[in-house]
């Protein structure tokens, strides 16, 4: 089976060693420029409850994000993935929440791409 994985990148700074850890493991990935939906409400000064309490962890100077988009052919391959991101972000330790987080899908199609073992 296919997986498509989605990762989105908080911390920017971080984007380099992310990349590293793609093309050492031999996956290709696409980077696109995110916004999350917080952002938006707030640069648009729109009051919603919700979001006011997020506004100082929003607010600064790296307000977008990185969305990291790789489409991995075996379960093991993106075990290895995973597990690295994981490990390069802290995403396990408990004080360092925010950084990004990880979502994986399955693909049931892919065309115009050949994807290798």
């Amino acid at each position: 089976m296919n997986y498509a994985l989605f990762l989105v990148l908080n911390d920017v700074s971080r984007l380099k060693d992310i990349h590293k850890i793609f093309f050492n493991l031999g996956c290709g990935a696409t980077t696109l420029d995110s916004v999350g939906m917080g952002k938006i409400l707030l640069e648009n000064e729109m009051e919603i409850p919700i979001f006011a309490g997020i506004r100082k962890l929003v607010e600064g100077d790296k307000p977008y994000n990185k969305t990291i988009v790789s489409v991995i052919h075996s379960e093991e391959k993106l075990r290895k993935v995973v597990a690295s991101i994981k490990e390069e972000l802290q995403m396990d330790t408990v004080n360092k929440r925010g950084l990004g987080y990880i979502f994986v899908l399955p693909v049931l199609e892919c065309h115009g791409y050949q994807i290798e073992d």
